[in-house]
């Protein structure tokens, strides 16, 4: 073979320079400013450039010791798939979970202990009844009495045989998150520390302590707001530990990092990856060997942005964000079931999140390529701007006296509150889409027949501000819930006329944002004449007209519609049409939807109206 056939693959492309990039952006957007233009603003407030190059690298100084991001030695991007469960009252059939999960390819269980927070030693035989301890990695959330728990699981493992020393998983002790969720101050911690000791000296694989980041994501917090959080969570209990004398590696091992992993793909890419360089300079402050700089991951899909309408795309969420989570370098990944809003979780739900990961693996190979990130230039740029913020944040809480002061003095719930705020305000505006909630909704679905009834919180006299779980599409949720328990469903008839161009966009946006509120949407083909239209809303007996149209066509024969359906309909305008707002307004019409229409506020008017 001629040698010139392994010439490489690009030789015959001139390298171009960022003078050339960017002298061709400015060509295109016609000399306007692309920072302007083009750069996109982060809810943490980092500046995303639309390009990056191996210059950008140049600065990173986190790249110099990269391997702290890896999987320790050569090992491939391995993670390990758990499932989730939710035992109530029926221990038998979550012991049935349990078994259809590992039979199914879950190879950890991780047990919410919210419903029993202290099971007795019945209870906990139970759920683990024919489970192989000794094979099986059991991870423990919510209790509010770890060493009982521990006590009665060696008994357990004792009574079947099973020597202690090989019980894998993780406690979930975690003092600081059960502040966060109940308001409850903190009396001591000194008891955590003898929980440490007993339990490494006695099980060295089975860590005691989550420090629980997910709370703070699922509360509404950006992801720096988490990351930094977490870190100062994860802070603390390094200094509680160490303070009574044990090792700081150790107390290192005994913690596990749990975070949410939410729908922005690269940004949850770059927190874990940042959350590995942010521990490594932790641990180094506690005097932990370089060799052995590694927190433990767990990722679980987040809960904030799932949803009960159309729940199937929340398969689509949990699928990209366990992917952002794998290639991010999780150690341990849970899928939320797409139904979990529901509060009641069905075997082909909790399947499905199972086969996520397995297909991630078995077919996507995400499994074969340590840090799989690595030299991307826009990945590594986000991992040091949000490993940067996130610093700066958890030095500000540390200054403060640390995470358990910053939080008994609310600072921290109003850092989080803010952020919950800023969602909720682009979603309510419709910036901010949820798929088949505020946008592209399922224009006939129903659901409040198939909803479990919240049981009662038992009330607790908080001391501290608690931070409570929302769920963004919850206000959104409510307004077409409440259309549903009045029985009654509004008509929305589209009133087309005019521009086939503009008629057709407003009457899909139209559709689209009456549906949000589960209303009927009349939808027929354009008119030929306004009498035809008028007559058509007359015989449909809509409650809502929508005049879909151009701008400048509004005028001429909006007045002569509300006149005609004076007393009949709510006449509704698509559009914004500025100059004629006036002479509209007085013409009787009161309601234009538009980009730019506050959506949820807008739905509620309406419902207060109707309904």
């Amino acid at each position: 073979m001629k040698k010139e056939a392994y010439k490489p693959l690009f030789a015959d492309f001139p390298e171009i320079t960022t003078a050339a990039w960017e002298e061709k952006i400015r060509t295109d957007l016609k000399g306007a400013d692309y920072k302007k233009k083009l750069v996109w603003k982060t809810d943490e407030g980092i500046d995303v450039n639309p390009y990056y190059r191996k210059e950008d690298l140049a600065s990173l100084d986190y790249l110099e010791n990269v391997g702290q991001l890896r999987m320790t030695s050569s090992a491939a991007n391995s993670w390990v798939i758990c499932q989730d469960i939710y035992p109530d009252s029926d221990t038998a059939e979550a012991n049935q979970l349990i078994k259809t999960a590992l039979k199914g390819g879950a190879q950890a269980i991780r047990i919410h202990l919210t419903n029993c927070p202290l099971p007795d030693i019945q209870t906990l035989e139970s759920l683990l009844d024919g489970i192989p301890l000794g094979e099986t990695e059991i991870h423990f959330e919510g209790c509010l009495n770890a060493d009982a728990l521990y006590d009665m699981l060696i008994g357990i493992a004792s009574a079947r045989g099973i020597n202690a020393s090989h019980l894998r998983g993780s406690l979930g002790a975690d003092p600081l998150g059960k502040m966060i969720r109940m308001g409850i101050p903190i009396a001591s911690m000194e008891n955590l520390g003898k929980l440490v000791k007993k339990a490494y000296g006695t099980s060295p694989d089975f860590r005691v302590i989550e420090v629980n980041g997910a709370l703070i994501q699922n509360a509404g917090s950006n992801l720096v707001e988490e990351l930094a959080f977490a870190m100062t969570m994860a802070s603390e209990y390094m200094a509680i530990l160490t303070n009574q004398n044990i090792d700081p590696t150790i107390a290192q091992n005994t913690l596990q990092l749990s975070l949410a992993a939410g729908s922005n793909y690269f940004m949850e890419i770059a927190k874990l990856r940042g959350a590995r360089i942010l521990w490594a300079k932790i641990a180094e402050a506690y005097g932990v060997d370089p060799s052995n700089r590694r927190i433990r991951i767990h990722s679980t899909s987040s809960e904030w942005n799932m949803t009960l309408y159309d729940p199937y795309v929340n398969m689509l969420r949990g699928t990209t964000e366990a992917m952002s989570s794998i290639i991010g370098g999780t150690d341990m990944l849970s899928v939320l079931p797409f139904d979990y809003p529901y509060g009641k979780t069905t075997e082909f739900s909790q399947r499905i999140a199972r086969n996520v990961q397995i297909i991630l693996r078995e077919e996507a190979y995400f499994d074969r390529v340590s840090d799989p990130a690595a030299g991307s230039y826009y990945i590594e740029n986000l991992t040091d701007s949000i490993g940067e913020k996130a610093w700066g944040l958890f030095s500000e809480v540390e200054s403060k006296g640390g995470f358990r002061k910053s939080f008994e003095s609310g600072w921290i719930q109003a850092r989080i509150i803010e952020s919950r705020e800023k969602k909720i305000g682009l979603s309510s505006s419709g910036k901010g889409s949820l798929l088949g909630t505020n946008a592209y909704p399922n224009f006939n679905e129903v659901i409040l027949s198939t909803l479990k009834e919240k049981e009662a919180e038992a009330q607790i006299e908080d001391i501290v501000t608690p931070l409570h779980p929302f769920r963004i599409s919850s206000l959104f949720e409510e307004v077409r819930l409440q259309t549903e328990r009045s029985k009654k469903r509004p008509r929305v008839l589209l009133f087309k006329y005019g521009n086939p161009a503009w008629v057709t966009a407003r009457a899909a946006f139209s559709g689209n944002f009456f549906a949000c509120a589960g209303y009927e949407i009349l939808d027929q083909p354009a008119f030929p004449s306004v009498e035809e239209g008028i007559e058509a809303a007359n015989d449909s007996s809509a409650e809502v007209v929508v005049l879909c149209s151009s701008d400048d066509a509004y005028a001429g024969f909006a007045p002569s519609v509300v006149k005609a359906l004076a007393g009949k309909a709510v006449v509704v305008i698509a559009g914004n049409p500025t100059e004629a707002i006036d002479s509209l307004k007085d013409a009787g019409i009161n309601h234009f939807i538009h980009m730019r229409t506050n959506m949820l506020e807008s739905l509620k008017e309406f419902n207060s109206i109707l309904l």
